[in-house]
């Protein structure tokens, strides 16, 4: 193990939290501990909590039992819940320590977007406490960074489009997005009301135009059902969700600015029909010249794992305080660090 390989912390022990751990120890970092709230995992080695992974030889430990300022730490990987507020206890023991965090969770790309009071609360412990928070994971380079260079060769924008699909066949998602529900079902539960999800998509186009440079005056959500005229089959329910049922949901994005342009985003969680393969997403851009770029997403739980881990140089290396991944510059790969 070099000398300047960073000494990291593992905050929740779910998927994320374990890749975290197993590509930090085959990297040769040091992982001072593992952390997750009292459950059947506390006690059990990281490496094998889910899949049953070579264990690595670093025991899960009680979350809040555990004196993180007792602790020598360059940077923790929370990797718990996407919203700012479920993850704040987190986010004040590690930071409080003086500890930096880099966060896996979709409103920590964009805290003052996603909830203005818990990240002003954020903010204010780590600048006290010397600390830099950051989120990132799979958007980092699929989504925000994917915006804001399609953009780059642009002399004028009119307008901005995101569009992406992901297969939702036997993920976690299932149950988040409305699959199998009639469509009265899912007025009420997604449509009428924010659900699980609400609000989350709208980070990306919304941190893209910031990152551009354009002022942001209102973002508009809406959710649809996404629905089909033919029967498909859904492994996650075991069962064929019907013509007619709710496939999976849509989100409709619309961002303003004060300069002119706005931005969309078009994202669908659904089931895929036969001809369609990889999860993907794109940028369109109309300006002057029109640019696009179009991404085929692989291995999304490396990927995420991996932007985590190659984001922990720019975020040691930062100002205290809430910096986000469009402050610190397009990620760089960590594969020319251990070339022969």
């Amino acid at each position: 193990m070099s000398e300047t390989s960073p000494k990291v912390l593992i905050y929740g022990t779910g998927r994320h939290g374990q890749e975290a751990a197993c590509v930090a120890h085959d990297l040769g970092w040091k992982i001072v501990g593992a952390y997750n709230r009292a459950g059947k995992k506390v006690g059990k080695d990281i490496g094998e909590v889910l899949h049953g992974k070579t264990p690595i030889g670093v025991s899960v430990e009680d979350c809040d039992t555990v004196d993180f300022s007792k602790l020598d730490v360059d940077i923790a990987f929370v990797a718990m819940t996407d919203r700012l507020a479920n993850n704040l206890g987190a986010y004040e023991r590690l930071l409080g320590a003086g500890i930096n965090v880099i966060c896996h969770g979709a409103e920590s790309y964009f805290p003052r977007h996603a909830n203005p009071e818990v990240a002003a609360r954020i903010d204010k412990i780590a600048r006290e406490n010397g600390a830099t928070f950051t989120g990132t994971g799979v958007w980092d380079h699929s989504r925000i960074w994917a915006g804001i260079l399609a953009a780059g060769p642009c002399k004028t924008i009119s307008s901005m489009m995101h569009t992406s699909r992901t297969q939702i066949n036997t993920n976690p998602y299932i149950a988040l997005v409305g699959t199998g529900l009639s469509l009265d079902e899912f007025v009420r539960d997604f449509a009428q009301k924010p659900g699980p999800l609400g609000g989350i998509y709208q980070i990306i186009p919304a941190l893209v135009m910031e990152g551009l440079g354009f002022t942001i005056t209102s973002v508009t959500e809406r959710r649809e059902p996404v629905v089909f005229d033919r029967a498909l089959y859904c492994e996650g329910l075991g069962r064929d969700v019907a013509a007619g049922e709710c496939a999976g949901l849509r989100f409709v994005v619309e961002v303003s600015t004060a300069e002119g342009p706005k931005a969309h985003a078009r994202v669908e969680l659904r089931l895929f029909e036969e001809h369609e393969d990889n999860d993907n997403m794109g940028w369109q851009i109309e300006g002057d010249p029109n640019s696009d770029v179009l991404l085929a997403r692989h291995e999304s739980l490396r990927t995420s794992t991996m932007c985590m881990i190659n984001r922990v140089p720019d975020v040691i290396a930062a100002p205290a305080g809430i910096q986000m991944i469009t402050q610190l510059g397009p990620q760089k790969t960590s594969a020319a660090q251990h070339a022969s």
